[in-house]
């Protein structure tokens, strides 16, 4: 049955796995080789399992631990241009990996078909991911972002289960020791999603069917997961938890259970 495993999720570094015990992909490579292979291993999953890796940007806190990853693996490293040209011109990928651009159209791999679809955020080139599975059901990562486009709205919309990011808590931004210029760009539309923000995407995704949500990327100095939970749960107030959605909140470590979609 293939799930999602948030590995990791936060400023600090992220990664996450999505297929079985046998066959899936990785989605950025954010920690070190050694810890993403721990953290599979402690699931059940094989490294060998990863058939491709897929970045989202070049921030190091997606990338860190590619090189060494993907010279364990060999597997390919697929992004969109942008990405790739940044990543070889800085040499973050092992030559045992090929580089492999994506498009408007979805690439296959590993039994998933997955579509990349761009995200504004303060970086060259950003993007998410959806990943339609051998049953033909569809998740998505969505981290990284200053404000949610129509264009990503419909491509989440399309999901049964979503990993979205509620960065930061205002308040708590607002009186963070931070320095004002990168306060700014945290809160700016090429920036990170709030809470409220995040919260008012996911009562339109609810309405729209999609039905299981995992908030990600939170800041362990601008946000809790406690924070990011209640805003997320307040802004869904019209539904009823359990039944109309199912929600999960990843902290740095990931989840240490996978989600089904």
């Amino acid at each position: 049955m293939v799930k999602m495993f948030p590995l990791f999720s936060s400023s600090s570094g992220n990664s996450t796995y999505i297929g079985d015990e046998n066959s899936g992909i990785l989605i950025d490579a954010g920690v070190s080789c050694k810890r993403i292979v721990t953290s599979l291993a402690d699931r059940g999953i094989e490294s060998k399992a990863v058939q491709a890796i897929f970045i989202t940007h070049t921030h190091s806190d997606h990338i860190t631990g590619l090189k060494v990853l993907s010279k364990k693996l060999g597997v390919p490293v697929y992004s969109l241009r942008g990405n790739l040209e940044i990543l070889a011109r800085n040499d973050k990928v092992s030559a045992a990996s090929d580089l492999i651009e994506m498009n408007d159209r979805p690439v296959q791999v590993g039994g998933f078909e997955v579509t990349a679809f761009d995200t504004p955020h303060d970086t060259p080139v950003s993007c998410g991911f959806r990943a339609t599975a051998p049953d033909g059901k569809n998740c998505a990562v969505c981290t990284d972002l200053g404000h949610v486009t129509a264009d990503i709205h419909a491509e989440l919309a399309k999901c049964r289960l979503v990993l979205l990011e509620s960065n930061y808590d205002p308040k708590m931004l607002k009186n963070s020791p931070y320095p004002p210029d990168l306060r700014a760009r945290i809160a700016s539309d090429h920036g990170h999603l709030s809470n409220s923000d995040c919260g008012k995407e996911l009562a339109k995704l609810v309405k729209d069917g999609v039905y299981s949500f995992v908030l990600g990327h939170i800041s362990p100095h601008n946000n809790t997961p406690e924070l990011a939970e209640k805003c997320a749960v307040g802004a869904l107030a019209d539904f009823e938890r359990g039944d109309d959605y199912l929600l999960s909140v990843a902290g740095i470590e990931g989840l240490k259970r996978a989600v089904l979609f």
